[in-house]
């Protein structure tokens, strides 16, 4: 005889987590190349589908952040739907296992690595800078935070940087205070937690 009990948890043990929008009612946003995605009801969907309440509740977010639509009309994204998709692709494009509006409302905002950090005149302002529980990370830290998971020795690190060692010591030792964290593999933990590996 088998044991039903075990049997039904077997067929309902699932490994891993699906992105929102897949099984949920939330929608998970990602960018792919120049375009950007929102997961919604089981499908994947270009901005030129999004339903009317997504966009509005995204225009609704978008009036309780004036200096990121300021930077979006600097940038000279004037029309409505490109203010939409840059504000959502600057602010919400990391795809990941938290969803990005849970019952119409945008959630916190997330760190997106973007190519132009660091050389962007609107970060900080349209997107997020990297925020830890005691700190902003500043862009050579999120640089050694992302060489950390290579397994890699500081002075590897820094020979990869063009830095020294001591530099780089400098620069864990901030990490460690920033996020709380004592040591690389939670170091390691809390940069898979923000997408940066």
């Amino acid at each position: 005889m088998r044991n039903k009990e075990l049997i039904s948890r077997m067929k309902t043990c699932v490994s891993g987590k699906l992105p929102a929008g897949i099984v949920d009612q939330n929608v998970e946003f990602f960018a792919k190349s120049e375009s950007v995605f929102a997961i919604v009801q089981s499908k994947m969907l270009p901005p030129a589908e999004w339903p009317t309440w997504l966009k509005e509740s995204i225009l609704e977010d978008m009036q309780k952040h004036p200096s990121a639509v300021q930077a979006l009309v600097d940038a000279d994204f004037v029309t409505e739907e490109e203010m939409i998709v840059q504000y959502i692709k600057c602010r919400y494009s990391a795809l990941d296992n938290q969803p990005d509006m849970i019952e119409g409302q945008l959630q916190d905002t997330e760190y997106v690595d973007c190519s132009l950090r660091g050389n962007c005149p609107y970060e900080g302002r349209l997107c997020e800078l990297l925020a830890a529980r005691y700190g902003i990370l500043t862009p050579r830290e999120i640089e050694v935070l992302k060489l950390i998971p290579e397994g890699l020795l500081d002075k590897e690190i820094a020979d990869k940087m063009g830095i020294s060692v001591l530099t780089v010591g400098v620069y864990m030792k901030n990490l460690r205070e920033k996020t709380g964290y004592k040591n690389k593999a939670e170091l390691v933990r809390f940069a898979f937690e923000k997408n940066l590996i």
